[in-house]
């Protein structure tokens, strides 16, 4: 017996079942009266011990489908067992025999307080089943005919109109979604309902009346931890539809019912920023766009720390100046936003943080002189430095610039920080296809860092292989250690060379690796296809399938089977272990 059976049996005897035992076991909850005899108990123990090793299939149903844990709870032992063969199925995805033993449900227990959650489990078994219209007409509409003050009626209404919203009928959808919110209104359903109102009001472009439902989600509704999620949802498409408007006032409003302190600054400027931009760039609507933009700073600058006494208000400061000077960027205001790390600077001190904020609005404004200025300015002069190589580097497009302020920033820092930057100078190589330098700076590095000869002699082996020297690339990447990606390297070479025997070698060796043996495998057809010889890449591309059936590259080589040679074969049969 498991462990898991052992402590639930130990719970039923002990009456202390918890609450997602209630759910989940079988057996019978509650308090046992201990007057019945020990006999008796034991006897039911065994039963529920028995039927826990039987059924450990942990629960996977959604909010629309579960059963409550008190009704859970209160039903007997054999409805149960009958509720959880039924739910096994439908964790399956064996949908028509999970409605045969739902059925079975309620031929059996009709009266059950479990029958209206067998017929709602029976409805959503012909929606899985693309069987919409039926499960509208024969199932859900039946839980609330027969069961109208149910919890699973509830859910029924909604999914009426969830239903006829997943086939495109919006109008059907609309009214079902009406009647669920007035004949449940003090429901969750009746949240989801809005929600999803909303979102056909949407596609309609019907504004109006989505706002309207946004509104009452954010400003009507209860809000409890079931909710939640929807409303919060709510909240900020409504305020995004507000500050599209211009209007912050009200999308302060919606944010405020969601958030507060400093999360509620966090949203605001993320939620702002892209209706500043769309404004501002704008002609008819830049006055309204930049009036949003002020009003947004206006209210950072209103919740900011006043002085920058405390370590943490001093971080404040720099997030929420860091978050004014962003809207004065997507506003448009380019001095505004440097003025804005300036202010920051007489606050909280000039430090390298905000200098290397100005030197990158700089950069990203191509104002590379005054970047440059404010990189040699940095008091930590190997950061300055590193990031003047990458401006060279990746925005002015100047390797041997990039190169010459690396080989700085080596002379200041210890022997074991150097391999670093040695590695920045082989890269900046090798971005700008400098295959020479870069192999020098590679073999540099053998020296430098010699526990990572592998990776070393494989960009240079990877260098003389773009320039088109191939036995030199074959050359270096032999004196690689890193297999078994090297082995692809090295036949990929004599491939190009049209050395077909050496490549074969070389993937048979590859084989032998269980990570690389589907690549390899698949390689040997392919290389057996350029060599000329059909039937041994057809043998090979067959083997591929036939021997990683699970693996990405039986797919590559059945389509490649019936793309090229118009040959089907059958992917399965065959396990992975051979």
């Amino acid at each position: 017996m498991g462990r898991w059976a052992r402590r639930c049996a130990c719970k039923y005897l002990a009456g202390e079942l918890s609450a997602w035992c209630q759910y989940h076991d079988l057996f019978t909850l509650g308090v046992q009266q201990m007057a019945s005899g020990t006999k008796k108990i034991m006897v039911r123990a065994l039963a529920a011990i028995g039927m826990a090793a039987a059924f450990t299939l942990p629960a996977a149903l959604g909010y629309l489908e579960q059963i409550p844990v008190e009704t859970f709870a209160k039903m007997r032992e054999v409805e149960r067992y009958q509720m959880r063969i039924a739910e096994k199925l439908y964790l399956r995805g064996e949908f028509k025999a999970a409605m045969s033993e739902y059925e079975k449900y309620l031929t059996l227990y009709e009266r059950s307080l479990g029958a209206p959650n067998a017929q709602l489990m029976w409805s959503h078994c012909l929606v899985k089943q693309r069987k919409v219209y039926t499960a509208i007409r024969e199932g859900f509409q039946s839980v609330i005919d027969y069961w109208p003050e149910s919890h699973e009626a509830a859910l029924a209404a909604y999914m009426i109109g969830k239903c006829y919203k997943d086939v495109g009928e919006l109008r059907n959808a609309e009214k079902a979604y009406a009647r669920a919110i007035t004949d449940y209104e003090k429901h969750y359903v009746a949240v989801m309902s809005r929600w999803d109102l909303a979102g056909i009001y949407g596609e309609r472009k019907d504004v109006n009346r989505q706002v309207q439902m946004w509104r009452d989600l954010t400003f009507k509704i209860k809000r409890t931890k079931e909710n939640q999620s929807t409303l919060v949802s709510a909240s900020r498409s409504l305020a995004g539809y507000y500050f599209y408007a211009g209007d912050f006032g009200d999308a302060h409003k919606a944010l405020g019912t969601s958030y507060r302190g400093y999360t509620l600054v966090q949203q605001i400027h993320s939620l702002v920023r892209s209706p500043i931009s769309s404004l501002t760039g704008d002609t008819s609507r830049k006055t309204a766009g930049l009036k949003l933009a002020d009003d947004a700073i206006r209210y950072i600058r209103e919740q900011a720390p006043e002085t920058a006494a405390a370590p943490r208000d001093q971080q404040t400061l720099r997030t929420y100046y860091g978050y004014i000077a962003n809207l004065h960027a997507y506003a448009r205001r380019d001095q505004e936003g440097l003025k804005t790390f300036d202010e920051l600077a007489k606050i909280v001190g000039m430090d390298d943080a905000i200098r290397g904020s100005m030197a990158d609005w700089h950069r990203s404004r191509k104002r590379f002189a005054e970047a440059k200025t404010i990189y040699l300015q940095f008091e930590d002069k190997v950061k300055g430095l590193s990031s003047l190589a990458w401006l060279h580097r990746r925005y002015e497009g100047k390797p041997g610039e990039a190169v010459r302020v690396y080989n700085q920033v080596i002379g200041l820092v210890d022997e074991e920080d150097q391999g670093k930057w040695h590695t920045e100078i082989a890269g900046t190589w090798h971005e700008a296809k400098k295959w020479d330098e870069a192999i020098a700076a590679y073999q540099t590095l053998i020296k430098v860092v010699p526990a990572k000869f592998g990776n070393w002699y494989r960009q240079i082996g990877d260098c003389y292989e773009r320039s088109s020297r191939i036995p030199l690339a074959i050359q270096a990447y032999r004196q690689s250690d890193s297999y078994p990606t090297v082995y692809f390297d090295i036949a990929r070479c004599h491939r190009k060379l049209k050395q077909w025997k050496e490549a074969l070698v070389i993937y048979h060796q590859a084989r032998s690796h269980k990570s690389a043996a589907p690549e390899a495998t698949i390689q040997i057809g392919y290389t057996y296809e350029s060599s000329g010889s059909k039937t041994n890449a057809i043998k090979w591309f067959q083997q591929t399938c036939k021997l990683y059936p699970k693996n990405s590259k039986a797919s590559e080589a059945h389509a490649h089977l019936q793309r090229k040679y118009k040959i089907s074969v059958t992917l399965g049969g065959a396990t992975d272990d051979k």
